[in-house]
């Protein structure tokens, strides 16, 4: 193994520990690169939450013409002939072969400077890009595929599969657009419908590439299952790789955040237990995704609540004088806790938000004996706090006997 084999491996287990901010300025490193060559496979373990992060990534040819095919993108070693799959390592030389032709040189300038995150531009060029593909690259081989480690039998193979997915490449990012809406049931049928034109293939990589974006991938699989009897069975299997990614990182990000991400996540999990086409196997897996999940968001709830108001309360009830600034930076983190409470008893495990309150109540309520200080914590700053995340009632409980 050489040194750089052996640093790639050494950054590849440590990526997959490492918090978000670290992911991100790697994808930047990495993406400053003239060649990643190698370096790329450092991202693998991390690519499930690169979907999440959302990076701001800068727009280049071989990042356009791989957008409609991005569900199906796999690692060389996870790649097989029998596969309806797309090694990564021959994505450079096909798009190095767009670009030999001036069309693809004037495309690749037109992305220079710009990001994915400019979706009319990427809608613009990428209708561009793909039709040039499709009908420019060549039937044979092009030059540079013998540094892919691919066989030259291997390039039909994916270019049968590329080709019709990059017709239905316009209707596929107007369906990706609008994912986080669901996609749109005729956005989606749309998509499905232009690459089911095609065969059972590319309509299996649209699917694919819907489903890992999608609100609702149920919705989206099941809409490919009433294209074509004969999709049913690849409908699920285009599922299945969701409950193959880790939880949500709810405990990597602040209370707000997480709060959005167990919304999202719920109503994630909701569009698949509703598309009734889990069954046996299939839907246990998807239960004890939604078990992790909720243990998840639960352990960052518990952490968040502590870092929150727990430990600021203990801290300001020991001080001889508070500012109203600490009160309201205490009292802004409880109003952030009740939105990821509410959001988090929707994937489950309410006796356990109920259990972290009371834990809390009698927390602030051993601390308001001693606030009382003139210039201190008062008790009355703990009750607005406790009232805040369970309510009245519990708020109650610490106000003195009258």
């Amino acid at each position: 193994m050489t040194m750089a084999l052996q640093q790639i491996r050494s950054l590849r287990q440590a990526v997959t520990a490492a918090d978000d901010a670290a992911v991100t300025r790697l994808v930047a490193m990495l993406d400053a690169l003239p060649e990643r060559g190698e370096a790329d496979r450092v991202l693998d373990p991390v690519r499930p939450r690169l979907r999440t992060l959302r990076p701001p990534r800068p727009l280049s040819l071989a990042r356009l013409l791989f957008l409609p095919l991005d569900g199906v993108i796999r690692a060389p070693a996870d790649w097989g002939r029998a596969a309806v799959a797309l090694p990564r390592s021959a994505l450079l030389a096909l798009a190095a072969a767009v670009e030999a032709t001036a069309a693809g040189r004037a495309l690749a300038a037109a992305c220079r400077g710009h990001t994915l995150g400019e979706a009319g531009l990427v809608a613009e060029l990428g209708e561009e890009a793909w039709r040039l593909a499709a009908r420019t690259l060549p039937d044979t081989p092009p030059e540079g595929w013998g540094r892919t480690g691919l066989q030259p039998a291997d390039y039909g193979l994916i270019l049968a599969l590329c080709r019709p997915v990059w017709r239905a490449g316009p209707d596929i990012w107007a369906a990706l657009e609008q994912a986080e809406a669901g996609p749109p049931d005729p956005l989606a049928a749309a998509a499905l419908r232009a690459a089911a034109a095609q065969g059972i293939p590319p309509l299996q990589a649209a699917l694919a590439t819907l489903a890992q974006r999608a609100a609702a991938p149920g919705r989206v699989a099941r809409i490919a299952a009433g294209l074509n009897p004969a999709a049913r069975a690849e409908a699920v299997a285009a599922l299945e790789p969701l409950l193959d990614q880790p939880p949500p990182p709810f405990a990597a990000v602040d209370a707000a955040e997480a709060a959005d991400l167990a919304r999202r996540t719920a109503g994630w999990l909701e569009d698949l237990e509703a598309c009734g086409l889990f069954s046996g196997p299939s839907r246990r897996r998807l239960q004890a995704w939604r078990h992790a999940a909720d243990k998840a968001c639960r352990a960052a709830f518990a952490t968040a609540l502590d870092r929150e108001v727990v430990a600021p309360a203990a801290r300001l009830a020991a001080a001889a004088a508070v500012a109203d600034a600490e009160v309201e930076a205490m009292e802004a983190g409880a109003w952030r806790l009740r939105s990821l409470d509410a959001a988090g008893r929707k994937l489950g495990g309410a006796a356990a938000y109920d259990r972290a309150l009371r834990e809390m109540a009698a927390t602030l309520a051993s601390l308001g004996g001693s606030a009382e200080g003139p210039r201190g914590l008062h008790r009355m700053d703990l009750v607005r706090t406790l009232e805040i995340l369970a309510g009245p009632k519990a708020a109650a409980a610490l106000l003195p006997d009258r």
